[in-house]
């Protein structure tokens, strides 16, 4: 949406919130959805302030961990405080920017991920190109291909053993390889598990210069559907 449009946008919602609404959650994706530069902030602020009866609440919902968003919003010189709300691993994880608080999370079994982390690994993937979240940091295989691939990035845990899941409370796990093998293990776990979603899409990992496909695995808590938890 280009910025003309989402302040004509933001300025028509004003208008049309219904009298006797208490409260109003505006959910975006914060990858490249809504573009936050100084005129929509101050045209959001407007909004907040506008005496409306009702309570507007902004939040940023991304594939992205909630600690890395954090970190992406200090790098482009956005308070995190702009948000109420930070939602990370697609639904899986989401913070109450204000009160500092976890309002949830949403982990995967630990049996679960081994199983899927074997079949790929049987159906030919790579183990090297295993990587899983727990809704702050990133942990990864521990080779020079990757570390380079991460070396200016923070939250990320290196790891001599990508296998090894003690300690880590996991939130999102990606599988990356070619189209064929990512649609492989995509059908598997439409087949054989349920209670849990996957989003498949392209990567550059683990270099740069890759043209590979991933696959996010989570709970049945995608981005969409944070709004009821929220709701709460």
């Amino acid at each position: 949406m280009e910025k003309q449009n989402q302040i004509s946008f933001f300025n028509k919602f004003i208008k049309q919130i219904k009298k006797g609404v208490k409260n109003v959650g505006i959910i975006t994706d914060k990858d490249g959805t809504i573009l936050l530069d100084q005129d929509l902030r101050n045209t959001l602020e407007r909004f907040r302030e506008k005496n409306l009866g009702a309570s507007i609440y902004l939040i940023a919902n991304s594939g992205r961990t909630v600690k890395d968003m954090v970190n992406s919003l200090e790098a482009e010189n956005i308070p995190t405080h702009y948000f109420d709300y930070i939602v990370g691993d697609n639904g899986s994880m989401c913070v109450d920017v204000k009160r500092n608080k976890q309002l949830y999370k949403h982990t995967i079994d630990k049996n679960i991920v081994k199983q899927v982390i074997d079949e790929f690994v049987r159906m030919g993937g790579n183990i090297q190109d295993v990587r899983y979240a727990d809704g702050n940091g990133i942990y990864v295989c521990k080779t020079e291909e990757v570390q380079e691939y991460y070396k200016n990035r923070r939250n990320i845990n290196f790891k001599d053993h990508i296998e090894d899941l003690e300690g880590v409370d996991i939130t999102k796990l990606t599988l990356v390889g070619s189209h064929e093998l990512i649609n492989q293990i995509n059908k598997y776990i439409r087949e054989n598990i349920k209670g849990y979603k996957t989003h498949m899409g392209k990567t550059t990992f683990p270099t740069k210069d890759s043209d590979n496909y991933r696959m996010d695995f989570t709970r049945n808590a995608y981005k969409r559907f944070c709004s009821k938890e929220i709701k709460k």
